[in-house]
């Protein structure tokens, strides 16, 4: 590499065969001299002693980025420490090039090249922070010294020199380095400013692109996971810049990704949409069709019960580390004989509270019922979702939510004490859906819950309805199958989905278009329609389950129990009609008198 030279151009004269071919090179190429010695500008807030300005000398030219460090604190190393950091640059600068810049410009976009001064390399500064600052990026930068005094006017990262050994030194990096890139995705080609908790949900998994949180011991992700468990009740959109800010954008982003494919995360940097918005603008572009508001819910409850195996998976984890550590503790009661709980409490939007409330009534209890009331000061959306879990822990919970009007509502569940274990309540405001602050204003809301004996006949609460064909752009009756898969199923308008267990019984249902109507779809949409094993023949109310006992083969069992029995169990929206032909295809083998 000639270090000697900063700017030039190359006139490049070549003779083929007689011919003169003359090749200007206009491109700038731009390389600064090792051991230069710059005064770069810093901003106060970050600075380990408010400094406005230092001097740094360059260390280390990649290819994508010049490696400076400051004067003063290079000066105060021993001649072994520098060789060392001298080392520590190299790798870092080595990762920088081979994994960081390419990942991330990939995934997010680019950053503004050659940029605001003409260079196609970036600066990284290596400068001594606050004691719990890893980094930042400045905006003002990216501007000239006539429009900003105080700017470097250059493509510019700034990291603490004191991390330099910190394994996380390389996720630090990609967290700036997304930061850079929204900047010019976001503010300078869309002139758009994205909301503050979007952007550093970008950042925070910008390291698992990269592939930093998959040795999940020392990682980004670890270090989030045990923060968000310590503190869950922490708003996900205020943002003020403080350690309980980082992980519910980190847990929402990684929700995000494993529900409907880790490309919207980056795709939210490149449209021109700020926001909750932005969101579902990627959501949208990729066929679904979710509010904010659905995804943060199922989030929610994701993160307390994460069960991979309900619904479709939409209330669990995959990635094996957060399968495994990430289980919301919430604020627990106990509820015995004569039991009334008040709950008053002030929450800022989309700040999840959860509530859990234990069954302990003993065998003398006679108010065995039990009642939930809610009220949420009036102009606000508070929205309130109940997990109910049996004593017979074979049965899935009951999900569901409550119905709020003038921002109040009411639950009651029958035989509490002799059916359940415990109700689980999350309440969440989510009233501002934008322009958010570093300080957004609370909201009051009171919760009380009693034991009572009710002297008329109360059902069980329902469940939720999970998933909604047009959520993924779908309508009821579509054939969809998985991409990398064959299985062909019908969907409804419940959120329930039919094996067309072999293709005879699929050319039973011509009517449906055939193989040209089938829809190919992500294993996530696929998944989130829950598999329904329930069908009954069109003229006849008895109700069948199939048993798969091969890949092409099965067999009906007749359900020969109440509609009440049933009912315990499934949901009469999982039962899909068939024809006769299939229903005289099935073999039929014993009756079914539970389920």
């Amino acid at each position: 590499m000639i270090n000697l030279i900063k700017k030039y151009k190359l006139l490049l004269t070549l003779l083929i065969s007689g011919w003169v071919f003359i090749i200007l090179f206009s491109s700038v190429l731009a390389v600064e001299e090792l051991e230069n010695n710059q005064k770069f500008f810093l901003d106060t807030y970050y600075d380990y002693s408010a400094r406005t300005e230092i001097t740094a000398t360059l260390k280390k030219v990649s290819d994508n980025a010049y490696f400076y460090v400051e004067d003063d604190y290079w000066n105060l190393l021993t001649t072994l420490q520098q060789t060392e950091y001298i080392e520590n640059i190299d790798k870092l600068a080595n990762e920088f090039d081979k994994t960081i810049y390419p990942s991330l410009t990939y995934f997010y976009g680019s950053e503004w090249n050659p940029g605001i001064d003409n260079d196609s390399r970036m600066t990284i500064l290596l400068t001594k922070l606050k004691s719990n600052a890893g980094g930042y990026f400045n905006e003002k930068d990216e501007k000239n010294s006539a429009q900003e005094p105080m700017s470097n006017s250059r493509e510019m990262i700034y990291l603490n020199a004191t991390q330099i050994t910190n394994p996380l030194i390389y996720s630090l990096l990609a967290h700036e380095m997304q930061h850079l890139i929204s900047w010019n995705q976001k503010e300078r080609l869309r002139g758009i400013r994205d909301e503050v908790w979007l952007n550093e949900l970008r950042s925070e998994y910008a390291p698992t692109v990269c592939g930093y949180d998959s040795d999940y011991v020392g990682s980004n992700l670890e270090r989030r996971i045990e923060d968000f468990l310590a503190n869950p009740f922490d708003s996900l959109t205020e943002w003020r810049g403080e350690r309980f800010d980082y992980p519910s954008v980190n847990i929402f982003g990684h929700y995000l990704a494993e529900q409907y494919g880790e490309e919207i995360v980056g795709m939210t940097a490149k449209n021109n949409k700020v926001g909750t918005e932005s969101i579902e603008q990627a959501l949208k572009d990729k066929g679904y069709n979710i509010e904010f508001s659905k995804l943060f819910n199922q989030w929610t409850i994701a993160s307390y019960l994460n069960d991979k195996l309900l619904y479709g998976g939409i209330y669990g984890y995959k990635n094996p580390y957060l399968k495994g550590n990430l289980f919301v503790s919430p604020i627990s009661y106990s509820i015995v004989s004569a039991n009334v709980i008040n709950i008053s409490q002030d929450i800022k939007d989309w700040a999840p509270h959860w509530y859990r409330f234990i069954n302990k009534q003993d065998a003398y209890t006679i108010t065995k019922d039990l009642e939930l009331e809610f009220e949420g000061a009036m102009g606000n959306n508070f929205n309130v979702f109940y997990i109910i879990d049996y004593l017979n822990q074979a049965k899935d919970p009951i999900i569901g939510n409550l119905n709020l009007v003038n921002q109040q509502g009411m639950l009651k569940i029958p035989d509490f004490k002799n059916t359940f274990d415990s109700i689980t309540i999350i309440v969440s405001n989510q009233s501002k859906i934008s322009n958010f602050t570093n300080n957004d204003p609370v909201n009051p809301f009171n919760l009380s819950v009693a034991t009572t004996l009710f002297q008329e006949h109360v059902g069980l609460p329902g469940s939720i309805e999970l998933v909604k064909p047009e959520d993924y752009g779908l309508k009821e009756g579509d054939l969809i199958r998985a991409e990398g898969d064959f299985d062909i199923f019908i969907i409804n308008q419940y959120g329930h989905k039919r094996l067309f267990l072999n293709p005879e019984i699929f050319n039973m249902y011509r009517h449906l278009g055939g193989w040209s109507a089938v829809k190919t779809v992500k294993p996530a949409t696929r998944d989130a329609f829950r598999t329904s094993n329930y069908y009954r023949y069109v003229d006849s109310p008895k109700v069948y389950e199939v048993e798969v006992t091969g890949g092409d083969t099965g067999i009906f069992h007749w359900l020969n129990m109440t509609g009440e029995q049933f009912l315990a169990k499934a949901r009469p929206e999982s039962i899909f009609i068939i024809n006769k032909a299939e229903l005289d295809w099935y073999p039929k083998g014993a009756d079914k008198t539970s389920l």
